[in-house]
């Protein structure tokens, strides 16, 4: 009898050539391919999330990939969504093929799940990692999950983000500055102002962020102040 193994299939939210807008690499073209789905409710959060992702397998992953870079814009894949990790078993399948079309994988991830980043390091290049402010987000902390994240990130070329609202307290701020100077102090830091969307218009005022950004560098070497790009100049 001929045994038929069923191919991984995972909810894509969507495939698309894009500016990325958020980070060190603001500004370069990325393929992005956004899955469903997040293990964290954030005030701030504006990714939309369809009622219905697409199940995709790892080749019609790579077809809309392909389709979306046809002009060969895109040297870099950023993995994204909602939170990618939640999809790491997909992963460890859809990442070595687009390595070896030569991609530069870029994880965007919110850096609460370090098992699941051990899964698929070995096929990424580039973390991006929020670090989850409590008082940004009106979520519980995930301090623990970050530091042994951060510990299995920086393997790779890392950076943190932590977007910050009016509501964001210095104290959480600290002690985010203090992990990471606690796992390498030269690893970049990214203030990010929350972007104001439908009601939501929670802005830091920029005598605070800049206060902020003085205080951190204290302690670590690259702290920086980048919105998103995206969002400021209307870009999907």
């Amino acid at each position: 009898m001929k045994v038929v193994f069923k191919q991984p299939t995972a909810k894509v939210s969507e495939v698309f050539l894009s500016v990325q807008g958020e980070g060190v690499y603001a500004g370069e073209p990325h393929v992005f391919v956004r899955f469903h789905g997040c293990n964290m409710r954030c005030a701030f959060c504006d990714t939309p999330q369809p009622v219905a992702p697409e199940e995709s397998s790892i080749r019609s992953i790579v077809d809309r990939i392909v389709d979306a870079n046809a002009g060969n814009t895109a040297g870099a894949i950023t993995i994204t969504g909602g939170e990618p990790l939640l999809h790491s078993h997909f992963l460890k399948c859809l990442l070595p093929p687009l390595k070896e079309k030569g991609y530069s994988i870029h994880l965007d991830t919110n850096g609460t799940m370090p098992d699941r980043l051990n899964d698929v390091i070995g096929a990424v290049d580039i973390i991006a990692m929020d670090i989850k402010l409590p008082s940004s987000t009106k979520d519980k902390h995930f301090w623990e999950e970050h530091l042994a994240f951060l510990h299995a990130a920086k393997s790779r070329k890392v950076f943190v983000k932590m977007v910050i609202t009016d509501e964001t307290q210095e104290s959480d701020i600290d002690k985010a500055v203090a992990l990471i100077e606690s796992v390498d102090s030269g690893i970049p830091l990214v203030l990010q102002p929350a972007s104001e969307f439908g009601e939501f218009k929670s802005r830091p005022d920029v005598a605070r962020i800049m206060g902020w950004q003085k205080k951190a560098r204290e302690k670590l070497t690259d702290v920086r102040v980048i919105p998103q790009l995206h969002k400021i100049e209307g870009i999907r």
